[in-house]
């Protein structure tokens, strides 16, 4: 039928009916998507319940795409505090039961572990749990230090150079002594007064370790004794703490040592890795003709690695090249390339560890 044979008044009836229907199609479709968003993405779950101490609970839970944390009262199941980012329960000791807490405005305060109370609110932008009674807190662009009262501890207060700065070494107290950082970003340590016990002239100071603390001025490292005092001094070319024992690893022009906590040697000669050494030219070099008969020939040096330098050590154990150099590699029994730093110079050494010249 042709359609000049409809009236005008069922044209319009028709495209009412399609404005209709299309938009009852959206009308569903954001009916869908909040029932969606409501029922099936803001869905809620809670994980078993951490202790953190005698009767509170630390609940993790999530909601929707957001996880949270809150603490619970074991005794009665009711929560203690409200949904929280973040409680940083890692690191606090039972002399110090305040802990940092982190809302979802990213500011910090602190509670009890106890009881499960706020005691501070949130009001840092960054925090550090308690030790020996006193927190370091950043705010308003300054690191100062505060009692469990939340006032300030002392005077004296420490410059920040970055809003997420200070992840490396925590301003916590060991001892009546803490790390702390100068306007001239040199490291030194404070007492619970504030007052400078070790001027701030070194480039970093790790935390203690074994009764020590590991120092460094950017090129060497030493170690210093909790109280302050240099037990080792800077002529190190690293220090570590030892893996397996307490200890530390000293390491030194190529060679490494293993000291205890008395700074006696235990193992004279350590390395991080030790590596079957093979020739430059693996083709004419590793096949030798002999009658007709083609045999590998299996180099007798080793490459040993400590820290970031490399060196040759023979199958005997005696070193033949100190491990500071960037590559060793080897040419033949008699001669081995290294080289100085990455695309450096290439110097090359006997079997007997004498230069004898460049590549």
């Amino acid at each position: 039928m042709s359609t000049k044979n409809i009236s005008p008044w069922k044209k319009v009836l028709v495209v009412g009916l399609c404005v209709l229907a299309t938009a009852t199609l959206v009308f569903v479709c954001l009916m869908a998507q909040i029932y969606y968003d409501k029922f099936h993405k803001c869905y809620y779950r809670e994980d078993i319940p951490r202790p953190i101490s005698e009767n509170i609970l630390m609940v993790y839970g999530k909601k929707g795409y957001v996880d949270f944390v809150r603490l619970q009262d074991a005794r009665t199941g009711k929560y203690i505090t409200p949904k929280l980012q973040h409680i940083f329960v890692n690191d606090f000791t039972t002399d110090d039961s305040l802990v940092v807490f982190r809302t979802f405005d990213r500011l910090r305060g602190y509670l009890n572990v106890n009881t499960g109370e706020i005691i501070i609110p949130a009001q840092y932008n960054r925090a550090w749990n308690f030790s020996e009674g006193i927190a370091a807190v950043l705010k308003d662009g300054a690191i100062s230090f505060i009692n469990a009262d939340g006032k300030q501890a002392f005077d004296a207060v420490f410059p920040i150079y970055y809003q997420d700065d200070y992840n490396d070494i925590a301003p916590q107290f060991h001892n009546g002594r803490c790390v702390m950082r100068s306007t001239e970003n040199k490291w030194g340590l404070i007492n619970t007064s504030g007052e400078w016990v070790v001027e701030p002239v070194y480039t970093s100071i790790y935390a203690p370790k074994h009764g020590y603390r590991i120092v460094t001025d950017g090129s060497k490292y030493g170690l210093m004794s909790e109280s302050g005092k240099i037990a080792l001094p800077l002529d190190y070319d690293f220090i570590r703490p030892a893996s397996d024992h307490a200890g530390f690893v000293l390491a030194k022009d190529g060679f490494a040592k293993e000291v205890d906590v008395n700074l006696n040697v235990t193992i004279p000669f350590i390395y991080d890795g030790l590596y079957l050494l093979d020739y430059v030219d693996l083709y004419r070099s590793r096949i030798s003709q002999e009658n007709g008969t083609s045999r590998i020939v299996v180099p007798k040096y080793w490459r040993y690695d400590v820290g970031e330098g490399s060196g040759v050590i023979d199958n005997q154990g005696n070193v033949i090249i100190p491990a500071k150099y960037y590559m060793v590699r080897i040419v033949d029994d008699t001669l081995f390339e290294v080289e100085v730093t990455g695309g450096g110079d290439r110097l090359l050494f006997n079997n007997k560890g004498q230069y004898v010249g460049k590549r």
